[in-house]
């Protein structure tokens, strides 16, 4: 087994820009290194793994459901044991899932086994300013207590935010003991290499440690291709904890959409997160929608359509099913 293999976090809450962040380091990391990601995600259908850029020397693995620091048990480990043994990475880049509560899967990788095989850096948490004046995020605990265990904070779209969010910020990170190691501000997920390199700061605590002490379904990976129903399938699955609500789809090929209609419907929603990768006449396309902001563009084939939808309200799934199948194309 290798031994202190540079391993960064980086936490940050719903729609925050953590793929978009980890596809600009792959980009602009050292061309010869190998690194390996490991994305988790909150729902089990897997949307991340299929935004995230592919790399002849990066490695992408998923956790799929639930939150990786439940998961950050002998299931999580053997998946990290097996992807150091297989691809000997150089670097280490981990994703909890946008509603994860960092402390247990910070304490799993910096004590024990891990002490040696890994050097935790410092946990970088992305964090959109504007969050900062809204209770919606504010009461949840995850959300201010991947704030407080964060070493860096690298507040994101810039473009977005205005002299109060920047100044809550402010008075955030001034207040917050011990200091934050780094505060930046970036576009489009644009941070620098040398922040994998910060060390991380001991003795950062939680403000709601438990809050996250809960069960959740036990995660079941889907396969690779899709199941009895060929490319015919239509599957949905849905998903609640910790106070959130999930409902996703695996869709086979044979059912192609309507870009334009699409963007109407996810526009719509209003929901705290919106994510697809779907085959459309216009070609494959990605979705990421956050509240109602949407953004979408073009994106490699994939085997089937996917399509997650995360709230924290109860989601009426089967008739968002019925308004999806209105986006199909027509023939």
């Amino acid at each position: 087994m290798l031994k202190n293999i540079p391993a960064t976090i980086i936490t940050g809450f719903l729609g925050s820009g953590k793929t978009t962040a980890i596809n600009h380091l792959l980009s602009i990391k050292p061309a010869k290194e190998r690194w390996a990601v490991i994305i988790n995600e909150f729902g089990r259908i897997g949307v991340d793994s299929l935004l995230a850029s592919r790399s002849g020397t990066a490695t992408i693995r998923e956790v799929p459901g639930g939150c990786l620091c439940c998961t950050a048990g002998p299931s999580f480990e053997t998946a990290l044991n097996r992807l150091i043994r297989e691809t000997k990475p150089e670097r280490i880049l981990i994703e909890p899932t946008g509603i994860a509560h960092p402390l247990r899967v910070i304490r799993t990788l910096s004590e024990g086994f891990y002490r040696e095989v890994l050097d935790l850096k410092a946990v970088i948490c992305l964090l959109d300013s504007r969050n900062l004046c809204s209770e919606r995020h504010t009461a949840h605990p995850a959300f201010m207590d991947q704030l407080s265990l964060a070493d860096v904070i690298v507040s994101t779209k810039p473009d977005l935010l205005e002299a109060c969010h920047r100044e809550a910020l402010r008075a955030y990170a001034e207040k917050v003991q011990p200091p934050k190691t780094a505060l930046r501000e970036t576009a489009y997920g644009q941070i620098e290499l040398d922040l994998l390199d910060l060390p991380r700061t001991s003795g950062r605590t939680a403000g709601t440690p438990d809050a996250h002490r809960h069960s959740h379904p036990a995660p079941c990976a889907l396969p690779d291709e899709p199941g009895d129903g060929g490319q015919r399938e239509w599957l949905l699955l849905e998903g609640r904890g910790d106070g959130f609500f999930t409902a996703g789809w695996r869709i086979g090929t044979d059912f192609c959409f309507d870009a334009e209609m699409l963007a109407r419907f996810f526009g719509n929603l209003f929901s705290m997160r919106v994510k697809g990768v779907l085959r459309c006449r216009e070609g494959w396309m990605a979705f990421n929608g956050v509240e109602g902001e949407l953004s979408l563009r073009g994106a490699p084939a994939a085997g089937f359509s996917r399509l997650e939808v995360i709230n924290d309200l109860p989601l009426a799934a089967l008739d968002l099913d019925q308004q999806l199948r209105c986006c199909l194309k027509i023939a």
